[in-house]
This record gives structure tokens, C-alpha cells and sequence, in this order.
């Protein structure tokens, strides 16, 4: 059985800003969860995206709401600007005039320079990470170049040389409504919330004329899986990526969500049985979802440099017999219910269901997710699912071992 769905009021301002509110009485709270697709084609895109993000976060209006106990968080999230308010019921009004300010908000010079600060010294740190580079070299194995969407911290040389000219310009290509939804979960009627919010932010109206053009495709590389010189590492990552079956429904959505948690989404997958409990080769090792341009799944194992041969050997063998013969019934029934029962548990919170919202929002779903997933979780049968999973064929993995690699082969597949 599947929980009742939940009311959902989805309404679009004349602005294209869309909004969607759902009523739950747990606590005399409101979330409010703001998110804007940005259009991210060149790496000076996503400095001034992250520093845009800092200047929110920084920004008085945001300071104004902490004030009376109330919590604010901005940041970037692939390719999308996102922005969290936190409050008890009677700060709605307050709640509501915050994104107003912010979304009709000028940055000063001190601003701006704190912001760039802030975000240089999060980069600098970012890049010293070798779960950071992993990353960087998965998907640049996988488009033959690194989006900056998936890119998981600005280049510091130029977060460090935004100027406020650039970050206003920025703001205004950015932020703009036909590119914004807001999500509205909390213990006040969906209808008066959606009244408020759209009210406070009618003056928000598109600051360009159009559309800008998409950035073309180029064709993808083959896929290839190659090691990345690390001296001196002895923790390898290994970071694998490959397509999941184009999806036509959300039943397509919820086969690939079901089969990657078989594959290595749980402490019970095959994924953590081999390589974790059988063989001691890692602690932290797991298959997941992700969206970008279209559904994937990734694969991350952290091993000692010495066993990353044995772990790449091993998640050959489990990819190539689960491509090959898919999940048993006890399989997919365990899967189906460890993610029906998190739906259930998010969709039950405030802050769980705000944030299911925005997840769908930020991977092209509809609202009704919440519900529509978990329904189609329970529809699934092993057919479905070995479909899906027959799409996680070991060549069309793309990723990268790195490590200490001199002893590791140049390409691996």
C-alpha cells in the first residue's frame, strides 16, 4: 500500500514563475524552496553562478529572516541556482518579502568582494580534493570535455576576478521567473500561500527578450574507462558513469531508480555484499542515481591503491552479470520497499517533501512524483527491471581510477 496522496496546488504566475504549495500540519512551520535552471555554458558561467549564490547568502534580506529565528541557505546545485527559507507560519508575509528582496536584489562592492572571498576559498579547497577530481575526470572521460553543470566547484582564478559589474550582468541573464519554480510545504492553506508568495513576487518579471540559444551537442566519446596519475595517493577512486534507458514515463523512471538500488544503493546490494562485506576491499562503495541531460547511474569505490585492480575486476563481473540477468524477486521486492518507505518517510516532513519536490523539479518530473513513483514502484516486475538494467552493459561505462597509478594500466576497458 502507498500513502494517499498528498494535496498539490501548482499554479503559474503571468511572470512563468511556477509555483506549487502543499498543505502539512507536523509543525507551525513553512518551508519555502526556490529553484532556477541556470544556463551554464562556459566555466566563467559557473564562478559568477556560485558568487551569485554567495551574495544571496550574504545578502540583508537573508540576514533579516535569521533574525527572528528563521534559516536561509543559497547554493548551486548543477545547473541550478537553489534558495531554502525556513520559518515558523507566522513569518510567512516576512518569508514571502525575503525572495522578493532577493530576487529584486543590487549588490555592492563590499557584497560582491565578500561573496568572491567566500566562494575562491570554497573552490580552493574544493580542488584539493581527490573525490573533486575523480569526479572532474569521470565526466570528462564520459563528454570528452567538463560541463560546467557537472562540475563540482568553480576554477578559484576565476571565482577570484568577479567583478559586481559581472555579477549584476549575471543576475539579470540568470534570474529570471520563466526559469524559477517554488515549492510550498507547510502547516498554512496551499491556496493562500500560493496568493502571497505570487503577490510578493509580481514585480519579478523576465529581464531578457528570449530564450538564450542551447550550446550545441558535440557527439560523444566512446566510452573508455582510464586511470589518472595521483602520486603519492594510496586511496584510489574510482568513478564509473553510463546512460540509463531513455525515459519515456515515470514507470521508466522508478525501473531505473529500483535497479540501481539492487546494483549498489543499499548496505544489502550486490555492489556492498562483494566489495565491502566479502572481499574488505572498501567501506564506502555504492551505485547511485543522477540526472543531468538525462537519467545516469554512477558508481563510487574508495580502495587502497593496491586492491584497485582486484575492486575494478570485481565491478566488471557484478555490472556484466546484472546487465545480463537483472534482480530476483526478493531483490526488487527489497528495493521497491527500502524506496517506497524513504518516499513515505519524506513525504510525511516538511522538509522531506519540500526537498521531493525540488528532486523532481531539478529532474525533469512532475510534482506528482511524490506520489507517482512510489505507485509505480509497486507495478514494477523483474522484467521491467532487468530492462532497465540491461542499459548497464560494462562498455558503456566511462570513468576513471586515479590514484598512484604507476602500476596501473592506461586504459582499463
Amino acid at each position: 500500500m502507498t500513502a494517499p496522496a498528498p494535496e498539490l496546488l501548482t499554479t503559474e504566475a503571468p511572470s512563468g514563475l511556477t509555483l506549487t504549495a502543499t498543505p502539512l500540519g507536523t509543525v507551525p512551520m513553512l518551508q519555502a524552496r526556490l529553484a532556477i535552471s541556470l544556463p551554464l555554458h562556459t566555466p566563467a558561467d559557473l564562478a559568477v553562478s556560485d558568487v551569485l549564490a554567495a551574495c544571496w547568502s550574504l545578502h540583508p534580506a537573508t540576514a533579516r529572516l535569521e533574525q527572528v529565528g528563521g534559516i536561509a541557505s543559497v547554493n548551486r546545485r548543477r545547473n541550478w541556482l537553489m534558495v531554502g527559507l525556513h520559518a515558523t507560519t507566522d513569518h510567512e508575509q516576512l518569508m514571502a518579502d525575503t525572495l522578493a528582496d532577493l530576487t529584486h536584489a543590487t549588490f555592492t562592492d563590499d557584497l560582491v568582494a565578500r561573496a568572491v572571498a567566500l566562494v575562491t576559498q570554497q573552490a580552493a579547497l574544493a580542488a584539493s580534493q581527490p573525490t573533486v577530481h575523480a569526479t572532474r575526470r569521470m565526466w570528462s572521460q564520459y563528454y570528452g570535455h567538463l560541463p560546467p553543470a557537472v562540475d563540482p566547484a568553480p576554477d578559484p582564478q576565476l571565482t577570484s576576478g568577479v567583478t559586481r559589474d559581472e555579477a549584476t550582468a549575471a543576475f539579470h541573464r540568470f534570474v529570471t521567473p520563466h526559469r524559477g519554480h517554488l515549492a510550498l510545504v507547510g502547516d498554512t492553506g496551499a491556496e493562500d500561500s500560493l496568493a502571497r508568495f505570487t503577490a510578493a513576487l509580481a514585480h519579478w518579471q523576465r529581464d531578457t527578450d528570449g530564450d538564450e540559444a542551447p550550446s550545441p551537442c558535440p557527439e560523444l566519446p566512446l566510452p573508455e574507462i582510464t586511470s589518472s596519475h595521483r602520486p603519492g595517493q594510496e586511496q584510489t577512486q574510482i568513478r564509473l558513469v553510463a546512460p540509463a534507458a531513455p525515459r519515456g514515463s515515470v514507470a521508466d523512471f522508478a525501473a531505473h531508480q529500483a535497479a540501481v538500488t539492487v546494483l549498489g544503493g543499499s548496505f544489502s546490494s550486490r555492489i556492498n555484499t562483494v566489495l565491502r562485506e566479502r572481499h574488505g576491499l572498501a567501506y564506502r562503495c555504492r551505485a547511485a542515481t543522477d540526472y543531468v541531460d538525462q537519467d545516469f547511474v554512477v558508481i563510487e569505490t574508495d580502495v587502497h591503491t593496491r586492491h584497485a585492480g582486484q575492486a575494478m575486476d570485481l565491478l566488471m563481473e557484478l555490472i556484466e552479470e546484472f546487465s545480463a540477468k537483472g534482480p530476483d524477486e526478493d531483490e526488487l521486492r527489497a528495493a521497491c520497499g527500502f524506496i517506497t518507505g524513504a518516499y513515505a518517510i519524506n513525504t510525511g516532513s516538511q522538509s522531506g517533501r519540500a526537498s521531493l519536490l525540488t528532486a523532481a523539479i531539478t529532474q525533469d518530473l512532475p510534482a506528482s512524483a511524490l506520489t507517482d513513483v512510489p505507485r509505480a514502484l509497486a507495478r514494477l516486475t523483474v522484467a521491467d527491471v532487468r530492462a532497465a538494467a540491461s542499459h548497464y552493459r560494462p562498455d558503456r561505462f566511462s570513468g576513471a581510477v586515479c590514484g598512484d597509478a604507476g602500476e596501473f594500466p592506461g586504459r582499463w576497458r
